[in-house]
């Protein structure tokens, strides 16, 4: 039987025991070498690593833990400041031979061999990102991009990051009141800002309790712009949108229903980590035109796929989208699942449903 098919937990940590034990065998000095705080990180990566590579096994789809491992190289470089390039690149490949020597007696023999391509490709990827270093790629920014849109959320950024809570709780609706539109708020603004603050926290310039402070200030600030929103006269559709699984990056979601609901559409936003016979229950109660589901870590990508082989079978007509940062690495497989589209743009999202639903 596969590891990976209980939910022992006390076996996975014997797991990543014998990973670590193998890592520090591989590299002689390391464990003493490193910060207590540093060995800590390294188990919780070997969890975290096999739980991505679960998720590629089960998904057939290498790449989620590629994307992975290349995430974590570069998380590394801002976080190991200890230690010498070179050294991180080995410890970062000495890691994931021990995974892949650690795992051969816990797989199938198929699902192993499936693994060990994901690894091998996963090295190939460190090795690459050491040869010829790495640029952060700016994900705020978009085609129509303006300057003036780049400034106004650094703006808010300042603020929130000097914790002036009074008057980043207004600024958006000074935004309205100024004469910016809703649609160019959300979508110019405060997307940027969520972009940043997520970069912020990766390079390890803020911690996650002011990661987190400043999204849900953010979130509590978009809502004075309610009373507009909800302003708009219904066009008689209904619309559901819902983080998969057990997700908590639920603010893009609300943002997507916030923008329904002030195209006209009655949007009901679920929230994070929504129970699937909650959401079956509430797609028949509410008999919605369209579903949308976020996913944003991989590892609730085959929860989503069940989700909508469930919604196929029991609303046959309900239109699908998909979407988060899940998909990003992997972008045509919602084909495959029987979704109706999926999109990375709310404003593509909204027009592709006022042309696809009548």
């Amino acid at each position: 039987m596969s590891l990976f098919y209980i939910d022992e937990a006390d076996e996975l940590s014997e797991l990543v025991q014998r990973m670590s034990k193998r890592q520090y065998e591989q590299s002689p000095g390391l464990y003493d070498k490193l910060p207590e705080r540093a060995r800590k990180f390294m188990k919780r990566d070997f969890f975290y690593g096999i739980s991505y590579l679960k998720s590629a096994i089960d998904l057939k789809q290498e790449q989620i833990f590629v994307s992975y491992v290349r995430w974590t190289y570069e998380y590394l470089t801002y976080l190991m400041v200890y230690v010498t390039r070179e050294q991180m690149t080995k410890q970062c490949i000495d890691f994931y031979v021990a995974m892949s020597v650690c795992l051969k007696d816990e797989l199938p023999s198929e699902d192993y061999s499936f693994a060990q391509v994901c690894i091998q490709q996963g090295i190939q990827e460190i090795e690459r990102l050491a040869r010829e270093g790495f640029q952060r790629i700016e994900t705020g920014e978009h085609p129509g991009s303006q300057e003036k849109h780049n400034q106004l959320a650094a703006d808010y950024i300042a603020l929130i990051l000097r914790k002036d809570s009074k008057e980043a709780m207004q600024y958006f609706l000074k935004l309205y009141q100024g004469g910016m539109n809703i649609e160019d708020i959300y979508l110019e603004v405060v997307q940027k800002v969520m972009y940043k603050i997520g970069e912020l926290w990766f390079e390890k310039k803020i911690s996650v309790a002011q990661e987190h402070y400043c999204t849900a200030l953010t979130q509590t600030a978009i809502s004075q712009l309610y009373s507009t929103i909800f302003s708009t006269p219904p066009n008689g559709h209904t619309m559901i949108g819902c983080c998969i699984g057990g997700e908590l990056h639920e603010l893009g979601m609300r943002m997507i229903t916030d923008l329904f609901t002030h195209a006209g559409w009655n949007s009901l936003f679920l929230g994070a980590g929504v129970p699937e016979e909650a959401l079956l229950l509430t797609v028949k109660e509410q008999k919605p035109d369209l579903i949308a589901l976020s996913v944003t870590m991989p590892q609730h990508l085959l929860l989503c796929k069940h989700m909508i082989e469930e919604l196929r079978s029991k609303t046959p007509d309900l239109k699908i989208a998909v979407g988060g940062k899940a998909f990003e690495d992997i972008p045509d497989i919602w084909r495959e699942w029987n979704a109706d589209i999926y999109t990375i743009d709310a404003r593509g999202l909204i027009q592709w449903a006022q042309t696809n639903i009548l």
